[in-house]
Order: structure tokens, then C-alpha cells, then sequence
């Protein structure tokens, strides 16, 4: 499953680990690769026992982990 980034409009492929594609919520799917994500400040890294990553969707407003 790719896509067209979100912000930049380039190709995104769901198999890449700098891409990310946010699936779980909503009834759309939203592309993004990381490094736009992190441009538009929409990723943020969590720290801890838990560590990963928060993604705010840019089209709904809503919070996915990855």
C-alpha cells in the first residue's frame, strides 16, 4: 500500500521505515514520510519504558502511536 505524502507530495511506501502510513482511525488513510512529520512538528518520540513514537493525523486531528 503506498501513497502520496501528505505534505510534500512525494511517494511513500509502506514498506519503508522512514514512511509512515496512519490507518488506524478515521475513515481515511494518511501518508507521511518521517522526515516531513517531524517538519510540521505532527511526530513526536516518546522516552521511557514505553518508547516510541505519537503521530497526529494532519487531516483529523487525532493521535496515532506507531
Amino acid at each position: 500500500m503506498n501513497g502520496e505524502c501528505y505534505f510534500c507530495h512525494g511517494l511513500v511506501l509502506a514498506d519503508e521505515s522512514e514512511d509512515i502510513v496512519l490507518q488506524d482511525h478515521g475513515d481515511h488513510r494518511v501518508f507521511l514520510h518521517r522526515q516531513c512529520a517531524a517538519g510540521y512538528n505532527v511526530i513526536e518520540t516518546r522516552v521511557g519504558p514505553s518508547s516510541g513514537a505519537d503521530v497526529v493525523c494532519p487531516v483529523c486531528g487525532d493521535v496515532e502511536s506507531l
